[in-house]
């Protein structure tokens, strides 16, 4: 195991956590389309980044894609092995909300996070319940405050 920023993570959990808790204004009005872009792209950012981290601290193999990115968190059992589909929807989105925001699909949008809501909060458990099962046994990972009076 390499190196895990634990409280890099942490932060963006935390974050996602507030994302999926946050009141969205009116779909119909560009104010809500462009609150429901931002919050499907942050949420996105959150899994690869999450995800990335988990991968790289841990050792496991090397993602290729995004999708690889799921289907390592799969394998290693970080998230439940039959939500990589959902997952890779979820992640699918990025492409139209990145590379063509200029045409974006906001019934697409709207209906595949809905769909995935209760599973983008399980993300975030999944991982902070992976963290601290790996890291029990492992000895190089970020110092939380409470190493500090070691």
């Amino acid at each position: 195991m390499y190196f895990v920023d634990k409280r890099k993570i942490e932060a963006i959990l935390t974050y996602m956590e507030e994302l999926l808790a946050a009141e969205m204004p009116p779909s119909e009005e560009l104010s809500g389309k462009l609150a429901a872009e931002r919050r499907a792209q942050l949420l996105i950012e959150g899994i690869l980044d999450t995800g990335n981290s988990v991968i790289d601290g841990f050792i496991m193999r090397d993602p290729g894609s995004y999708d690889d990115i799921i289907d390592i968190l799969a394998d290693e059992q970080v998230i439940a092995e039959h939500t990589a589909p959902a997952f890779k929807e979820i992640i699918a989105l990025r492409k139209m909300l990145t590379g063509d925001y200029l045409h974006v699909n906001h019934q697409k949008l709207a209906g595949t996070m809905a769909k995935h809501l209760d599973l983008l909060r399980l993300y975030v458990e999944w991982v902070r319940a992976y963290l601290v099962n790996e890291t029990r046994t492992a000895s190089a990972f970020a110092r939380s405050s409470d190493d500090e009076s070691l």
